[in-house]
């Protein structure tokens, strides 16, 4: 947590008025764009005072951070992404594959791509926490699951990291390109093959 997001000494935080400015700072974030909201407006829909929010966070970027910040981290939790441990790991592969383009392809992941390429001239950190908060996080959560399931035998893979990479690269494809491009999207039945094959051909290299 930055600076401008520690809480001040002094009475306890209400954890009402947190999620009330979090909310509305999020939703006006991604619906007007980062440059046309201001904390006024946040304020306004959020029903506290701007005071309230500068107790919490220094300026625009530290509310900004924040939401993002909230967003990735309740998106990529681990329950999010993994089944149980005793699926079998062509079961995990796909449901980790379905989720993971619910996730970037989704009405909400495409809006917060947008105002992220559209403040990443101005203020580039807030696209490395994103990557760093919601990509490299599910990287680092998938690569440690192969490395468990190597070290049960039912992979055999040497480089988790890469492996991780690659396989989310794949999933990916064209399924992202056209919901970046606002395209429509590709039919459900030839997505889950996509899926499959994904999912077995990873299987295949990593056995």
């Amino acid at each position: 947590m930055s600076d401008a997001e520690q809480p001040r000494r002094g009475r306890p935080r209400d954890t009402a008025k947190d999620e009330a400015i979090l909310t509305a700072a999020g939703d006006l974030f991604l619906e007007r764009g980062f440059e046309t909201v201001s904390l006024d407006t946040v304020a306004h829909d959020a029903g506290v005072s701007k005071a309230t929010i500068y107790a919490r966070y220094a300026d625009k970027d530290a509310l900004f951070a924040a939401v993002l910040r909230q967003e990735c981290e309740r998106v990529v939790s681990p329950d999010s992404f993994f089944p149980a441990p005793d699926q079998p790991v062509r079961d995990t592969l796909i449901v980790l594959a379905t989720r993971f383009l619910d996730l970037v392809t989704g009405d909400k992941a495409m809006q917060m791509h947008r105002v992220l390429v559209a403040e990443t001239t101005r203020a580039p950190r807030m696209a490395e926490l994103f990557y760093e908060t919601a990509v490299e996080s599910l990287k680092n959560r998938f690569a440690a699951w192969l490395e468990v399931e190597t070290s049960r035998g039912r992979l055999h893979v040497t480089d988790p990291h890469g492996a991780a990479w690659r396989f989310l690269g794949a999933v990916k494809g064209e399924a992202h390109l056209r919901a970046a491009f606002g395209m429509t999207p590709i039919e459900p039945d030839r997505l889950r093959t996509h899926i499959e094959h994904c999912a077995d051909e990873f299987i295949l290299a990593q056995s």
